[in-house]
């Protein structure tokens, strides 16, 4: 871990216990930041950190014991600790991962929509989106061409799976092809539908003058009242619990609709992990169970009759652990569009039963 920012732990904190109130990595070992930093994260403790960064929102003092764990996981991987590549499959920067090998069995592509001429204005959907929301994808992509706000969309991934499992050399690697393709192409702006790649981009494309959107900022929505009376509550993601800029969006678009608002116990700043956040799922399925129903929960004391994501990857995780509660994301309210990716997590399993789903895992493991 870079000595300055463990230094910086040590130091500041102040072992005052409010991020232990939001992290179940701090309750469970009872320790303060100060204690982990000064006697190192274990594994254990780094593959049970979903990044959320509500450690680092409550600190009085900007402390963000998350470094602690992902600089294990990437000393874990550096060291032989960690196993990392069992779980290649996952892996963006390989042809063969879960979700392309979803998009090939699925007839998912986007080849048709790939610019004939100069495009230095791009949709960038992310992964999620692309891959589990395609009619989605294109329904908010054919309205920014027509708009004349993108002339092609960028089906590329923002290398967060690989910060997320401590690849360091790959993710380097990956984002230095994203500025490569911005360069040879002549990019000068993007509009992004994910908050996580949106703020990863910004770092990535730091001083590119490359102008990065959101979808909500750029898509004309058009007028009417699309809320039918229906009372709503926003999930807000991780990666935007700082700067609150999708969040601020979304509500305000959904009010100018017509939806009242009612607010979760944690919102905004102080939101909680979805459970999607540092590949949780995978390492501690257990404390996902714990966050879903947290949610589900704080969902049913607001009365609200719909659950809204602005993160696909947060829509898709209570799609499919929490039934019976209605989730939908943002654009799909706002676009007035039925959701395209119910029950996908359950598709995605079902590809790799039989003798033929274990001929596919074969290839998607295949080095």
């Amino acid at each position: 871990m870079d000595d300055a920012r463990l230094a910086d732990i040590r130091n500041n904190c102040t072992e005052c216990g409010l991020c232990a109130d939001s992290c179940h990595i701090l309750t469970e070992s009872g320790e303060s930041p100060a204690a982990m930093a000064a006697r190192g994260a274990t594994l254990h403790e780094a593959l049970s950190c979903s990044f959320c960064g509500a450690c680092e929102a409550v600190c009085p003092q900007g402390v963000a014991p998350l470094e602690l764990f992902a600089a294990k996981r990437r000393e874990a991987v550096e060291n032989g600790e960690f196993a990392v590549e069992e779980f290649r499959y996952l892996y963006p920067d390989r042809e063969r991962n879960l979700m392309s090998m979803y998009r090939a069995q699925c007839g998912i592509d986007y080849q048709d929509l790939e610019a004939s001429g100069e495009a230095t204005s791009c949709f960038f959907p992310g992964c999620s989106l692309m891959t589990y929301s395609p009619g989605l994808t294109r329904e908010v992509f054919g309205r920014l061409k027509e708009s004349g706000v993108c002339q092609a969309i960028w089906t590329a991934c923002c290398g967060k799976v690989l910060d997320q499992l401590g690849l360091r050399q790959r993710l380097q690697n990956m984002q230095e092809h994203l500025r490569s393709f911005v360069r040879e192409h002549g990019i000068k702006r993007l509009v992004v539908a994910c908050p996580g790649c949106y703020h990863d981009l910004g770092e990535i494309l730091r001083g590119s003058g490359v102008a990065i959107q959101t979808v909500y900022e750029v898509l004309d929505f058009g007028p009417g009242e699309r809320a039918g009376g229906r009372r709503c509550t926003v999930h807000d993601a991780c990666p935007d619990r700082t700067a609150g800029l999708f969040g601020g969006q979304v509500r305000t678009l959904l009010e100018q609709s017509g939806f009242a608002i009612t607010e979760m116990s944690h919102t905004r700043a102080n939101t909680i992990c979805c459970g999607s956040g540092g590949q949780l799922s995978h390492f501690r399925p257990d404390l996902v169970d714990e966050l879903v129903e947290r949610r589900r929960d704080e969902f049913q004391q607001t009365g609200a009759d719909v659950l809204v994501g602005y993160c696909l990857s947060c829509v898709l995780k209570y799609d499919s652990m929490l039934p019976g509660v209605p989730v939908t994301h943002a654009l799909n309210l706002l676009l007035e569009r039925e959701p395209d990716y119910r029950g996908v997590k359950e598709r995605a399993r079902r590809m790799f039963e039989g003798p033929d789903g274990e001929k596919l895992w074969e290839e998607v493991m295949a080095d």
